[in-house]
């Protein structure tokens, strides 16, 4: 009765998780077949693999054109000036609201963390030294990507890491999409009725393009 109750859990998160992805970041784009550096795509370099969490992308929507979408803002009224200023929905909370919301998260995808503990794009709580060490990653990563786009010439150890990065971003983002597909299939398999077939077509195309991705991603490094 536990494992099944434990499934049934993990079934609904796993779903819920892969329909916000979907939200901030609907499948795949028709992006010009133009090869970069080490033979990527547009595609590829654009692809959106980050957390949606720990990087502020779903609670704050107003961040970094590449790593957000737009969403809810609060309209803040200042004394004394006649436009209003807006703010994002993360901005508008105060920090204990703000706290008390990441709380709300870590708790919710916890049995995820702990099916899944390596895998980056599931909500977990860091130290501030983790999270400081984090962000310098990803403003590296974002850099050299942007280094890409504008077709510079990369070094090879500039170039490595961003393969590595971009791999195991690629990796973390299948391991949800498979083990969601999974869960979908059980549940249909239990249920007919609980079939979509809209959700399931999103589903496949996310995990054929993300898949083919990361072949180019492991040629680069091959040629790197």
């Amino acid at each position: 009765m536990n494992q099944k109750r434990t499934y049934l859990i993990l079934s609904i998160l796993i779903v819920s998780l892969i329909g916000i992805f979907y939200l901030l970041f609907p499948g795949t784009s028709t992006k010009e077949n133009t090869s970069y550096q080490g033979g990527l795509s547009e595609e590829t370099l654009t692809r959106q693999e980050n957390s949606l969490f720990e990087g502020g992308s779903f609670l704050d929507f107003s961040g970094h054109v590449e790593e957000t979408a737009s969403g809810p803002v609060a309209v803040v009224e200042e004394p004394g000036s006649k436009p209003s200023k807006t703010k994002s929905y993360l901005e508008s909370l105060s920090p204990e609201e703000r706290a008390k919301l990441y709380e709300q998260m870590y708790e919710r995808f916890k049995p995820l963390t702990e099916k899944f503990p390596n895998n980056s794009l599931i909500p977990k709580k860091l130290s501030e030294e983790e999270l400081a060490k984090k962000k310098e990653n990803e403003d590296h990563y974002y850099r050299v990507q942007r280094e890409i786009l504008e077709r510079k010439d990369v070094p090879k150890e500039e170039m490595s890491f961003y393969l590595n990065a971009k791999l195991k971003r690629s990796d973390d983002m299948l391991e949800i999409l498979k083990y969601g597909m999974e869960n979908y299939q059980k549940l249909v398999g239990e249920n007919p009725k609980n079939a979509n077939l809209e959700y399931e077509k999103l589903l496949k195309e996310r995990l054929d393009g993300i898949s083919k991705s990361r072949e180019e991603v492991i040629s680069a490094q091959k040629e790197n």
